[in-house]
């Protein structure tokens, strides 16, 4: 899915999806996280490159596919073991170590704490941690 001569910065793009958006999630929850941007990928929908797809609309803020990309923060790692499990997480899930049949292939998530209008057109497939996955 990756090309060779980019995958470093792909899986730089996926590690930072695992890290900001679900650094305090389980093993299982970040995985999921990585899942679905993968998932994107391969869909046919969303741009065709794990860097595409996590900073998605980036320039609109707060129309961007994954918060982090565009709420104006500077994207710091301040947690350098997290960053590592994140790095770990996201190689693990590209490489197919790694896949959640439970998530399968779901494209969207969201927080608990949130309630999108698009989450009533789509298929609920699992709830890990904080984080609903739906395809």
């Amino acid at each position: 899915m990756i090309e060779p001569a980019h995958l470093e910065r792909e899986e730089r793009c996926l590690a930072q999806a695992v890290y900001f958006e679900a650094r305090s999630e389980g093993e299982e929850g970040r995985a999921a996280v990585a899942q679905v941007v993968l998932n994107r990928v391969k869909s046919g929908v969303y741009p065709t490159t794990v860097c595409g797809v996590v900073f998605q609309n980036r320039h609109r803020k707060l129309a961007c596919q994954f918060t982090f990309a565009c709420e104006g923060k500077a994207l710091r790692v301040t947690e350098p073991e997290a960053w590592k499990a994140a790095m770990r997480i996201a190689r693990d899930v590209y490489e197919g170590k790694i896949y959640l049949v439970e998530v399968g292939d779901a494209t969207h998530y969201h927080a608990d704490y949130v309630q999108p209008t698009w989450a009533k057109k789509l298929k609920k497939m699992d709830v890990i941690g904080r984080h609903i996955f739906y395809s």
